[in-house]
């Protein structure tokens, strides 16, 4: 699909002719809009006669117009052909001699088999008799994947739209280097969280399962700090909570990983049951057991005093005071386990766990 214009969008919940392959997720648009003096001046002329108003009738088509092209955008951006179930709702505000349209449009995103873009194209899939267009959409594919490959494809509205719509899984650790450029101010054309919710929708775009394995598997291969912590806000953006690999980060040799297993613990599932409490219980006991100081302590003498003061010593090398009131190191502002401030903490990480199964424990069967 070349273009947002062409997304279908109906108001009913199926498309005749068409066959929906996916229902992805509901779309919205918003619009707020004020109706100039000489609109509202010329409607009241033609309701006091019992006319039409033309100008009215060119802004509500206007506003209508408006919310079907901001709708298709939002489908477009996350990979769909379609938009089923639309309804929109408008309310007039009126006050002071002024007037304000408020219209809400919402409708389904989906997935339409038969379009050029809506099956995923797989190395492995295999036809008896193969489309131009099919073959077309292929070396699409190869030639995305080969200047990612080569550090010089451009992240453009039609790339987004083929590689979520086609669910292409090898380009996601392209997308996470570009999006660390975006931090560095390296993307001017895009903003972070422009460039980060284009992201979700890509990852959203996957198969539940297809989801939960990118997502882990990334972060448990990676060693990139800011890889991880995007790797991290999608799990909790699109409630990923996998338990079983949450195991797995907590268990790393990599402290890095340590600490993104720490974050994920703290974030919600959709639904909970009592396997889930049980490896919560598991989890607290290994965080328990598991994170240690990472600091050393030791003592050294006071000058001009023959007692000793408690002092710990920082990964960085730095010297600290036991009883400073500051508990962070001078120099890299963490503590003697490794954390800064604002991170999870195991202390943390604990006390959000006891009070997850506290909640589950008291509405579970």
């Amino acid at each position: 699909m070349p273009n947002p214009k062409d997304i279908l969008v109906v108001t009913t919940s199926t498309i005749e002719g068409r066959k929906i392959n996916r229902h992805l997720k509901p779309v919205t648009a918003h619009i707020v809009a004020g109706t100039n003096v000489f609109s509202d001046v010329f409607a009241a002329f033609s309701d006091f006669f019992g006319g039409r108003s033309g100008s009215y009738q060119k802004q509500l088509t206007s506003l209508y117009d408006e919310a079907i092209h901001k709708i298709k955008l939002a489908a477009y951006e996350i990979g769909a052909n379609g938009v089923v179930g639309l309804s929109i709702d408008m309310d007039e505000i009126s006050g002071k001699n002024k007037s304000m349209f408020m219209l809400t449009a919402i409708g389904t995103a989906v997935v339409l088999e038969n379009d050029n873009q809506s099956a995923p194209i797989t190395q492995s899939e295999r036809f008896e008799n193969v489309s131009y267009e099919r073959l077309n959409l292929l070396y699409k594919k190869k030639d995305i994947l080969k200047k990612a490959d080569e550090g010089n494809l451009s992240i453009t509205d039609d790339n987004w739209h083929f590689v979520t719509t086609n669910q292409v899984d090898e380009i996601f650790p392209y997308l996470l280097k570009k999006y660390q450029a975006v931090l560095q101010g390296q993307m001017l054309q895009i903003t972070v969280k422009e460039y980060y919710d284009r992201l979700v929708a890509y990852i959203d775009a996957f198969p539940e399962e297809k989801k939960f394995t990118m997502l882990y598997e990334s972060a448990l291969n990676e060693s990139n700090e800011v890889y991880l912590s995007v790797i991290s806000n999608i799990i909790n953006d699109l409630q990923l909570v996998d338990l079983n690999y949450t195991a797995r980060l907590l268990g790393s040799d990599e402290f890095k990983k340590q600490r993104i297993g720490l974050q994920i613990i703290t974030f919600n599932k959709p639904f909970y049951n009592k396997v889930d409490v049980q490896h919560l219980e598991d989890l607290k006991d290994f965080i328990q057991q598991n994170f240690k100081e990472r600091g050393t302590r030791s003592t050294k003498k006071q000058m001009l005093s023959s007692k000793e003061k408690e002092i710990w010593n920082c990964e960085c090398g730095k010297t600290n005071d036991v009883s400073a009131v500051n508990q962070y190191c001078d120099n890299c502002d963490k503590d003697i386990y490794g954390f800064k401030t604002n991170d999870i903490t195991p202390e943390k990480a604990i006390k959000s766990v006891n009070t997850k199964i506290a909640l589950i424990s008291e509405l579970i069967i």
